[in-house]
């Protein structure tokens, strides 16, 4: 990805002026008629580029979607301030759920976000961390998977590769799934995850009681199910950026040997000199479609649901139709080697989704009791009450006003209905993350409150591979499995 084209910027005050001044000379010079109409002349509009390049301690929003909003912002820009890094990324989470072009997995710039339903995003095009670390005889999935070079060309093209990679993720499932998947080709989106956690099993199998208390509690809270409001487990589903995906393979990181052979993890970060983005991951948490759910407020997909314990299909009608409710993105950028890490999540997730407001018995946060975990019955009715979620960090008055206007720059979408959290970052005065709790209410939904415990720096600082048991920059899915 190269950087956004850089636009010459203006301070606010001096382009306020000098539009007063030009409007009160011109006056005398003008007919009345066309003073008029001068007097209701509509204000330039802010584009996501000049929103991006702007210099302003306080950034002027967007207020028109134009091709530049699906370019992933390569760094945060601007004053170092709260403020900057929130647009930063509110813009990236519209660039990364652009429409893709599948024969580049690359943003479709012929294409919009406005369109509804939206097509498959950018993020959701990248390679998975399960389609990577895979068991022998197995080599990881090709990050973006095309038909035989020229066989061929427009639409045909476009549909070519979008089968390339949906088999190359068949191909990586387990023998169990596979049949189910392809008896449908319409689904391309395959998930087994039942908690945040499945990412952390490096850490988890490393150790677990050589590690801080604190960081032992994190690790635990995170894999453990939540149960929506009609008593179904969410899902759980990591991508990653193609400069991420090649580190990994060229390094053999996916195997035990590799993660030997090598001194140090250090991912690739972005650059502004040649525009790579760098080490960017994705980590979404979906909801299956039910009662009292209305799909129109979700970007939704049909997806086939399977169990990491048994690689089996879950025992009910499938495919299923799912939402979004939740998703991380953190990107290791040239300013922050310690990544940017920004939360977003669907409106609804802590009012109806995971919430139940006539309930006044039941207990804040807690996992399910039934153990071991188990969704649903044999004939597919669920087996767990609902997880009463109440958040722990919710958007400040500042993330607030910026969540309304791209809410409504998004307007008439299903991305109207999400809001950023907050995000978190290092610097300025000192190593503390700021701000100095953050995290998504169904995905750390189990972790203890406190500056100490509940923030993405305050876990990822712990990072490991397995089995090699070195520090992985702050990345979680490094597990060998051969």
């Amino acid at each position: 990805m190269k950087l956004l084209k850089v636009r010459q910027c203006v301070p606010i005050f001096v382009f306020s002026a000098f539009a007063v001044f030009s409007v009160s000379a011109s006056r005398a010079l003008l007919p009345g008629v066309a003073v008029e109409a001068a007097s209701r002349q509509a204000p330039t509009p802010v584009t996501c580029s000049d929103s991006y390049n702007s210099q302003q301690q306080f950034p002027p929003t967007p207020t028109e979607i134009d091709s530049s909003c699906a370019v992933i912002p390569v760094d945060s820009t601007g004053a170092v301030g709260q403020s900057n890094f929130d647009l930063y990324s509110w813009l990236t989470f519209v660039a990364a759920n652009w429409p893709v072009d599948p024969t580049t997995c690359a943003a479709d710039t012929s294409a919009s976000i406005l369109t509804t339903p939206p097509s498959t995003p950018v993020w959701l095009s990248y390679t998975s961390d399960t389609s990577v670390f895979v068991a022998a005889p197995l080599k990881p999935a090709p990050w973006c998977a095309q038909p035989a070079p020229g066989a061929l060309k427009g639409m045909s093209a476009r549909a070519g590769a979008l089968s390339a990679q949906r088999m190359a993720r068949i191909a990586r499932l387990p023998v169990g799934v596979r049949k189910l998947a392809l008896a449908h080709p319409e689904v391309s989106l395959y998930l087994s995850h039942n908690a945040k956690g499945a990412e952390l099993v490096s850490t988890l199998k490393v150790n677990l009681t050589a590690l801080p208390p604190g960081l032992q509690g994190i690790l635990q809270a995170t894999d453990e199910p939540i149960v929506d409001q009609n008593g179904r487990f969410a899902r759980y589903q990591i991508t990653m950026s193609h400069p991420e995906y090649s580190y990994l393979v060229n390094n053999n990181l996916w195997t035990a040997a590799g993660q030997q052979a090598i001194s140090s993890i250090s991912f690739p970060a972005s650059s502004r000199t040649s525009g790579d983005i760098g080490a960017i991951e994705f980590k979404a948490a979906w909801k299956v479609m039910g009662k009292n759910d209305n799909p129109s407020h979700f970007f939704t997909q049909w997806a086939i649901i399977y169990n990491d314990n048994d690689g089996e299909p879950s025992p009910e009608k499938q495919p299923v139709l799912v939402g979004l409710v939740g998703l991380h993105i953190l990107h290791k950028t040239q300013s922050h080697p310690t990544w940017l890490w920004s939360t977003f999540e669907q409106v609804e997730n802590v009012t109806q989704s995971f919430f139940n407001p006539h309930c006044t018995t039941c207990v804040p946060n807690q996992p399910p009791a039934l153990k071991p975990y188990r969704e649903l019955d044999a004939q597919g009715q669920p087996l767990n009450p609902p997880t009463q979620i109440v958040p722990v960090v919710q958007p400040d008055s500042q993330v607030a006003a910026l969540n309304k206007d791209f809410q409504q720059l998004l307007s008439g979408t299903p991305w109207a209905y999400y809001e950023l959290i907050s995000t978190q970052w290092v610097g300025n005065l000192g190593v503390a993350p700021k701000p100095a709790e953050l995290g998504n209410s169904v995905l750390e939904t189990y972790v203890k409150p406190g500056p100490k415990t509940y923030g993405c720096l305050q876990c990822h600082n712990h990072a490991v591979a397995f089995p090699s048991k070195k520090p992985s920059d702050r990345s979680f899915i490094i597990s060998a499995n051969q």
